[in-house]
């Protein structure tokens, strides 16, 4: 009798109430299965994209406040000695003030000349993936591109020793810990090249705007590694527009696409586009659920390296991390900080 009283009332709920309750359910009956297997399944993946769309981020939001309760933070009183300075309490305090509010924050001190020119080459001489195919990699060559974008591999990443020492930079791992309010994981690293190829902005090479959406919670690092000018494709976000509410319905409505500058031009103001025109070893974090993009690259060419922090892997199922160089520092980091580590394997 119960039941069916329960089914007449459930009935009886406009259609869009319906819809939000099965998408809870995916993705609660997906979680659970995540904590099981560690694996997220896709329907649930799915749900986790309608839900932020639908609740305009409320819902995610709320989510991440029960996961991060599982995963309290690593307290740090002390000042702290990284790649871009040293940060105090209140530094750190100060940051994740200025990401909360803008989404987005830069650091004065850059990465040095010296590791800069060692990323560039590694970059230069590894073989990558292009948008036509990322299983079948070659060379950049910066006189001859064939392609809006060249993806390096993440286990080419992964076994760089600079990259190591970033990846371990206590700086970088307390920012990402403070805007998550919990333990960080190191998702991924990437890197990639944007070329002068296109005539037109790429939806594919991310030139047009959008959001991200991989994981419930998360916080990106980009450097630099050459000079970037208007011309070199910069990074371009809007400000804001990550927290909760602050994307116009209308356009989500769309679901997880790219949207024309046109479109969001009606809805946000000239102050709040934000173009990250930088030099070389410039850093910053950002969390991508603002709307951002890479502008169209119309000379020379823009390399990025990307560090993705995330207070859970629920999500996309991307592989583990395979370390095969014996770097016995990074090991010894990594088995000290299992959590950070977790998606970070040793073979």
């Amino acid at each position: 009798m119960k039941q069916k009283i329960k089914s007449f009332i459930y009935n009886l709920l406009p259609e869009k109430i319906k819809k939000r309750h099965y998408q809870e359910k995916l993705l609660k009956d997906g979680y659970q299965t995540f904590l099981n297997t560690g694996k997220t399944p896709h329907e649930s993946f799915m749900s986790l994209i309608n839900l932020y769309c639908m609740t305009n981020g409320k819902f995610n939001k709320s989510f991440h406040n029960k996961i991060k309760i599982t995963n309290p933070p690593h307290i740090e009183n002390d000042t702290l000695e990284g790649v871009t300075g040293s940060f105090t309490s209140g530094d750190f305090k100060k940051i994740n003030n200025e990401l909360n509010e803008n989404g987005y924050v830069y650091f004065a001190q850059r990465l040095s000349s010296d590791l800069c020119k060692k990323l560039y080459d590694f970059a230069l001489r590894t073989p990558a993936g292009t948008l036509s195919s990322y299983d079948n990699r070659i060379i950049y060559d910066p006189e001859k591109p064939v392609s809006e974008i060249y993806r390096i591999p993440e286990r080419d990443l992964i076994n760089n020793i600079d990259i190591q020492e970033l990846i371990m930079d206590p700086v970088l791992i307390n920012i990402a810990r403070n805007y998550l309010g919990c333990e960080p994981i190191f998702d991924y690293p990437q890197m990639w090249w944007s070329p002068a190829f296109a005539k037109e902005a790429s939806a594919k090479g991310a030139q047009q705007y959008h959001f991200d959406l991989d994981r419930v919670k998360w916080l990106k690092l980009f450097i630099y590694v050459n000079d970037v000018a208007p011309e070199n494709g910069p990074h371009c976000y809007i400000k804001g527009s990550h927290k909760p509410g602050n994307k116009p319905m209308e356009l989500l409505k769309r679901g997880y696409v790219r949207i024309p500058d046109s479109d969001l031009k009606k809805y946000y103001k000239d102050d709040e586009f934000v173009e990250v025109c930088a030099p070389a070893g410039t850093v910053f974090a950002g969390d991508t659920k603002c709307w951002h993009k890479g502008n169209l690259v119309r000379k020379g060419h823009r390399l990025v390296l990307e560090f993705e922090y995330t207070s859970s892997l629920f999500g996309a199922n991307n592989p583990k991390l395979e370390v095969d160089v014996k770097n016995e520092k990074f090991r010894s980091f990594c088995e000290s900080n299992k959590v950070y580590a977790s998606n970070i394997h040793f073979n």
